[in-house]
């Protein structure tokens, strides 16, 4: 079964494009699919909206799907690592890119959660930030954007012979 470590973009977003039909995600949360370590979990809950109600929600009913960096063995010590490592800049080559701290959310952000997370776990990221798809480039940490998530655990699928997107909520 493969493991998705979700950003709090990514969420979000799916929270925006599929609300009616987030009963499918927290199925795939309830198998133990999909998890976010918690600094996204806290980034969530600092909103006030809808998304903040479900994933309390969730939580209560849920507890391991919200990952505690404390309590999963080399955890806390590989992602204060990749966190030093990519906080300030990504480098790839002669390529420098902006790191992790450079984000809206600044040193607060749960980007090097989620790498370090998906990393440990032997994860899939799922992130359209750059500064997460490079350090999981560079950490051979499988990476995909969240709309391709949303394809894959069955939210969206194309019909083919109607040529449309069709949404179902009986997976």
């Amino acid at each position: 079964m493969d493991i998705y470590i979700l950003d709090a973009d990514a969420l979000i977003n799916l929270h925006r494009y599929f609300g009616k039909r987030m009963r499918n995600l927290r199925q795939a949360v309830a198998r133990g699919q999909v998890k976010v370590p918690e600094g996204v979990y806290r980034e969530i809950c600092r909103s006030d909206d809808k998304l903040k109600t479900l994933v309390e929600r969730w939580k209560q009913a849920l507890p391991q799907w919200v990952v505690s960096i404390h309590s999963v063995p080399n955890l806390s010590k590989e992602w204060q690592r990749i966190d030093q490592r990519y906080g300030e800049q990504v480098r790839i080559g002669e390529q420098v890119y902006k790191g992790f701290w450079r984000s809206r959310s600044g040193q607060k952000a749960a980007d090097a959660q989620v790498v370090a997370v998906a990393k440990v776990l032997n994860g899939t990221a799922v992130s359209d930030d750059k500064a997460i798809q490079m350090a999981c480039m560079i950490e051979d940490v499988p990476c995909i954007g969240w709309a391709e998530f949303a394809r894959r655990i069955g939210l969206v699928y194309f019909n083919l012979f109607e040529g449309e997107e069709v949404y179902d909520d009986h997976l």
